[in-house]
């Protein structure tokens, strides 16, 4: 993550001097109203999040500062960050940390015991959130999937797992997955239906359940159409 008065000439210094990207994902002001000072202020967010998220390894050299802005700046940076949240996971690029207190939480709680290890997930927007202070378990069976395994030992690497107590391994940070079936993989290390294995906290259903049920609510009559 960076910012450039130059975008080309600073691109093609990285394909010439860095093996680690193919690809690149650019974000301008159609107004050309980006102030070297806005661009700061949101690149040093841009990193601070994506560190938090530990989702990519972020190769910044140097910390950015970011520095202060006027309120008024500092509000409409904010709507332009919102956008970038927004659209990177459109483009494929999910390496942010999710905002769990935003407006787009949907509050619902799932939780999943396993052989000693407890955990609990938030929903949000088509993600699962499994909560910092959550536990998974540190073996793994021989069927478990490669993608899992390669997920959990790289959740290792950077520290989201780490080793608890009781031989459980404790997740350092909230983690953001793309299906209930990789974070019930993660956190048993076997391969699970997620949807059938997490249970809505305090009403004892699974997800699954959970969600025919709003299927059922919203097909009642008086319901469709509105």
């Amino acid at each position: 993550m960076g910012e450039a008065d130059d975008v080309w000439a600073r691109l093609q210094s990285h394909d010439s001097k860095k093996d680690f990207w193919n690809w690149v994902v650019l974000f301008v002001s159609k107004d050309l109203n980006l102030t070297k000072a806005h661009v700061r202020w949101l690149e040093a967010k841009l990193v601070q999040e994506a560190k938090a998220a530990k989702r990519a390894d972020v190769e910044n050299g140097v910390e950015p500062g970011g520095g202060h802005l006027p309120e008024a700046d500092a509000a409409d940076m904010e709507s332009f960050l919102d956008n970038v949240r927004l659209l990177l996971p459109v483009l494929g690029i999910d390496v942010l940390a999710p905002d769990l207190h935003g407006s787009g939480a949907s509050g619902l709680t799932l939780e999943l015991a396993w052989d000693g290890a407890a955990a609990e997930c938030i929903v949000r927007d088509g993600q699962f959130i499994v909560k910092k202070g959550s536990t998974a378990r540190t073996k793994e069976v021989g069927s478990l999937g490669d993608s899992y395994r390669a997920l959990r030992q790289r959740l290792k690497h950077v520290g989201v797992l780490q080793a608890g107590v009781d031989g459980l391994l404790l997740f350092t940070s909230d983690y953001t997955f793309d299906s209930p079936s990789a974070a019930a993989a993660v956190v048993t290390g076997t391969g699970l239906n997620g949807r059938a294995h997490w249970k809505v906290k305090g009403q004892g259903i699974s997800y699954k359940e959970w969600q025919e049920q709003q299927v059922d609510v919203a097909a009642e009559p008086g319901q469709l159409g509105r």
